[in-house]
């Protein structure tokens, strides 16, 4: 706490010490926002440390839990003006260090994605990629392990083919499995562990049987990380394969890590589980990480939550979120995008999140703002259902 004075012509001063601890400049704008606690202050910085850049919307699957069987959005493709863009936007982030590509579409499906990874760690980033892995072949290995790519993050939702097969439509998991033999083969080759692979699981009533299964696959093909997330169900029938409860559940018992060999350093690869009800403690990932989204067409999201439209079903109630975007890179560059006031206020309701918890609202099933993300405390677009927050859906 420190105290500040206002000259006669209404002029703030902050004392010296403050300015150096917040390494303020000559000239330097703070942005003082009103809040039920009093006063706050922000600086206004382009802090972004890490961004989420969705190359595409379009697949190469039919996954049976896929957003795209009840959205509305367009399918396209990044074009080279807008990631012209992206690149000069990123470049303008002093504090920026990862981009990770994927978003709603397969990043491996996208024109030209590999000049853009170069692109990318020509910036000096760490780059990693989600992918479903059915397109990774060899010379797609060779390309990622020549580029430096850091991480490679593939969703498999099974240990059994026709488990994986009745979630990963139009794929098939030897194939993929053959295709993660092959990059690691290939890193070995070039003697190196990049990139680092992580495996992405769904957990749902289906395949929980074989969650346990993982540590071994894992090992068996180099994997460093299984991030386990919940199901964000889209659709009635999605909604039965859920597994996280409203009440207080006992956590997942999984073996927790394995061996993992990397250039002669012995590592132990760990499987992350997440939470299985809804509590209390509400926390935004993105927001923590000073993260951001940027979508196929370069509009700028906070979230992968808010990146699209969308309906969801949260314990069996329907809500329909729309997309909120705080730009396009195409019209306003990327810092100033990030320091607008409208997105300095966001991050500020979320980082305390000044939300209501509608899932403990006596009012719940009746009110109407709990069919889509506004909410009763006047913070709009509302975090207040979101499963993000309460690591139930996670992301990479």
């Amino acid at each position: 706490m420190f105290r500040v004075t206002v000259d006669q012509d209404g002029k703030v001063a902050l004392p010296p010490d403050v300015c150096r601890r917040l390494r303020l400049e000559a000239g330097e704008e703070l942005l003082i926002e009103e809040s039920d606690r009093g006063l706050v202050l922000h600086t206004i910085r382009p802090t972004v440390r890490k961004v989420y850049l969705e190359p595409t919307t379009r697949c190469n699957l039919s996954c049976r839990t896929c957003v795209r069987h009840v959205w509305d959005d367009p399918e396209g493709d990044m074009s080279a003006e807008t990631f012209d863009h992206v690149l000069r936007g990123l470049q303008a982030l002093p504090e920026l260090r990862e981009v990770g590509l994927g978003g709603y579409g397969e990043p491996l499906a996208a024109p030209d994605v590999l000049d853009r990874v170069e692109a990318l760690k020509k910036l000096g980033l760490k780059v990693s990629i989600s992918t479903n892995g059915a397109l990774l072949d060899e010379q797609c290995a060779e390309d990622l392990v020549r580029l430096g790519v850091d991480a490679v993050i593939v969703s498999m939702d099974g240990t059994e083919p026709q488990t994986y097969a009745e979630v990963r439509q139009g794929a098939d998991l030897p194939t993929v499995i053959e295709h993660l033999e092959g990059l690691k083969r290939i890193k070995e080759a070039h003697h190196t562990p990049l990139p680092r692979l992580d495996i992405e699981f769904v957990a749902m009533k289906r395949n929980l049987t074989e969650l346990g299964e993982m540590p071994s696959l894992a090992r068996r093909l180099g994997a460093s990380r299984v991030l386990v997330s919940h199901l964000l169900p889209h659709t009635p029938e999605m909604v039965a394969e859920t597994l996280y409860c409203r009440d207080e559940t006992p956590p997942l018992a999984m073996p927790a890590s394995w061996p993992v060999a990397a250039e002669g350093w012995l590592l132990q690869g760990t499987l992350d589980l997440p939470r299985m009800h809804w509590g209390a403690t509400r926390h935004c990932r993105f927001v923590a990480d000073e993260a951001l989204v940027i979508g196929w067409d370069g509009g700028v999201s906070p979230c992968y939550a808010l990146s699209h439209s969308y309906p969801y079903y949260i314990f069996g109630r329907r809500k329909q979120v729309s997309r909120y975007t705080l730009g396009n890179v195409t019209e306003t560059p990327l810092p100033d995008i990030w320091s607008a006031e409208d997105h300095v206020r966001f991050r500020s309701a979320v980082r305390d999140f000044r939300f209501p918890s509608c899932v403990d609202c006596d009012l719940r099933d009746t009110c109407d703002l709990t069919e889509a993300n506004e909410g009763c405390w006047g913070h709009n677009p509302s975090c207040a259902d979101c499963l993000w927050a309460q690591d139930i859906i996670r992301c990479p």
